[in-house]
């Protein structure tokens, strides 16, 4: 009969099951009426001083979002510095003015003026997330982003430049007005921007990976392991039904028109031909969401920290109805329910998201580094209505 060794160490447990792992749904606490208190305050400072309170609302508002944030029994915190946020914001606008004055008045100088921007914006939008995370807080530890700069570059570089070409090539007088572009020109641009909707869903791929696959928290570093097909789908599925909505309202708007002139009111065209306007803006305000819910799935099922994942389960057609009604709600306030419709989109997609191994948060720790990050791209972020948001 063989013998056992009864030095021989036992054999190393298995892993716990998936099943087994404690998952921990974010929740998020904060409230419409508590934040109209802080918006509405935020607004008329920001307005009294002619937008140099926008820095510190801005901190007062992320202040509020995170604290409001729990994830396992415990909050996130902000640490921004307000006044290097202003500091920040009036370096974006001086730059944006000069731009201007460029297309305005230095026509020959106009494309150096976008090449410049060009050269300037991803590094400032690099800047930016990094300063968002760095003054980002979770139990006491910091969060921190590691992304190239090279990668912001192939990221925003086209976007930028097929957004700014067109304006300074007509400032150099190159293929006509902005009103009447010259027919190679309009078709070349043309032809840029179908490349770049093509592509759109892989730059938004690209960005997710760069954002989420390299930040840390503590000693823990992410990654993300998603396929740019998972961020295809949602976007053909939008423009098939984008698709499809502007056939019916085409029909519509045909069949008001024929109708409004079969009774001889032709002042009534005009009206009519508003419903088929309303129903496709409403038909892209629901795609929107769409996209919004599968992409926010897409990138955060695909993203670790250290072994831990994270799943969002925010159903498309659940984000609709709140977007829509939110729409409904804030147009029939005149604008005064904006804090408790931005609540609501805000509770639902946090409260998507989940955390499959949340013991395994406790074991990370800091590991010293608290370099100071500044604040130059968080304001430019804010000035050009950027947003690195789920």
């Amino acid at each position: 009969m063989q013998t056992i060794d009864a030095n021989r160490s036992a054999p190393p447990a298995a892993p716990a099951a998936a099943s087994e792992l404690r998952r921990c749904r974010i929740r998020f606490t904060g409230s419409g009426q508590e934040y109209f208190r802080i918006w509405i305050v935020n607004l008329l400072l920001t307005i009294a001083t002619l937008g140099i309170y926008s820095a510190w609302a801005k901190v007062r508002k992320l202040q509020y979002f995170y604290r409001n944030t729990d994830l396992d029994g415990s909050v996130f915190d902000y640490h921004g510095d307000p006044l290097a946020i202003l500091k920040g914001r009036m370096l974006a606008v001086l730059m944006l003015v000069l731009y201007k004055l460029a297309l305005t008045f230095l026509g020959p100088f106009a494309l150096i003026a976008v090449l410049a921007l060009i050269a300037v914006i991803p590094w400032l939008l690099t800047q930016s997330y990094r300063f968002r995370l760095h003054n980002s807080s979770y139990r006491g530890l910091r969060f921190r982003f590691a992304g190239p700069v090279s990668q912001a570059y192939l990221i925003f570089g086209l976007p930028m430049a097929l957004a700014l070409a067109p304006g300074a090539l007509a400032a150099m007088g190159m293929g006509g007005s902005p009103q009447h572009p010259a027919p190679r020109l309009a078709l070349g641009i043309g032809l840029f921007y179908l490349a770049l909707m093509l592509l759109w869903p892989y730059l938004h791929f690209c960005f997710k990976r760069w954002q989420h696959g390299h930040a840390s928290y503590g000693t823990a570093r992410a990654s993300f392991e998603g396929s740019a097909w998972n961020f295809y789908a949602p976007y053909l599925a939008a423009a098939v039904m984008m698709l499809a909505a502007t056939i019916v309202v085409g029909v519509v708007a045909v069949g008001l028109g024929l109708a409004a002139l079969g009774r001889g009111a032709g002042r009534g065209i005009g009206a009519g031909f508003l419903v088929p306007i309303v129903l496709f803006y409403v038909a892209a305000l629901a795609i929107m969401p769409l996209v919004t819910a599968w992409t926010q799935n897409a990138a955060w099922s695909a993203t670790r920290l250290e072994g831990v994942a994270f799943e969002s389960d925010a159903r498309a057609a659940r984000l609709i109805g709140i977007t829509l009604s939110n729409l409904l709600m804030v147009v029939l306030s005149l604008g005064l329910l904006i804090p408790f419709a931005l609540m609501r989109s805000m509770k639902y997609r946090i409260e998507s998201i989940q955390v499959l191994d949340a013991d395994a948060l406790a074991r990370f720790a800091s590991d010293g580094k608290d370099a100071q990050v500044g604040a130059t791209g968080e304001g430019a972020v804010d000035v050009m209505d950027l947003d690195f948001g789920l």
